[in-house]
């Protein structure tokens, strides 16, 4: 990375290290994350990670996001935590892909949707040298093993091991990554 390149991505992480994010070495995201009221002191990006634009990245309470090194995550992401969203080393995130480990509340006794607030939190775990395709959704409390390919427009409900290649929705079991 030139010299240039690092003045970019240091200017670029400027406001997400001022909300609490840290950024490991060559590390950088995009612009236009939205990120404006949110605390980030949970949030921790190892070295050599690329954010893409238009990130939404959100702790709930106490939630925590760790991001692997070398993982390249792709633009208009969600990433929102409650309890705790792990994304392994060397992973793909596509565009559009939503990381949520908790749900909003359906309780018929709010005035409004917006005051029911959010389920408890169950962590997420996406293993090592993953690959997550466009729009895919992947809810609370989910693990995928290491060498996981995600295919497009999934919504991945529950786990799955090692070398597992998804799809669909509910996502399922397609073949190993080894076949």
């Amino acid at each position: 990375m030139n010299i240039f390149s690092k003045c970019i991505c240091y200017f670029l992480r400027l406001p997400a290290e001022f909300k609490g994010m840290t950024f490991g070495k060559n590390s950088f995201i995009g612009p236009g994350y939205d990120f404006l009221f949110v605390n980030l002191s949970n949030v921790t990006v190892k070295d050599h990670v690329m954010i893409g634009k238009q990130a939404w990245i959100q702790t709930v309470d106490n939630g925590k996001i760790s991001i692997g090194s070398g993982t390249h995550i792709g633009r208009d992401v969600v990433l929102s935590a409650r309890k705790h969203i792990a994304i392994g080393n060397n992973c793909l995130l596509s565009y559009r892909v939503s990381i949520l480990d908790h749900d909003h509340n359906l309780n018929s006794s709010a005035s409004s949707p917006m005051q029911s607030g959010v389920t408890k939190g169950l962590a997420i775990t996406i293993g090592n040298n993953c690959f997550i395709g466009a729009n895919v959704c992947i809810t609370k409390g989910v693990t995928l093993g290491d060498h996981c390919v995600v295919g497009i427009n999934s919504v991945v409900a529950k786990s799955f091991p090692d070398n597992s290649v998804i799809a669909g929705n509910p996502a399922k079991r397609i073949k190993s990554t080894d076949d």
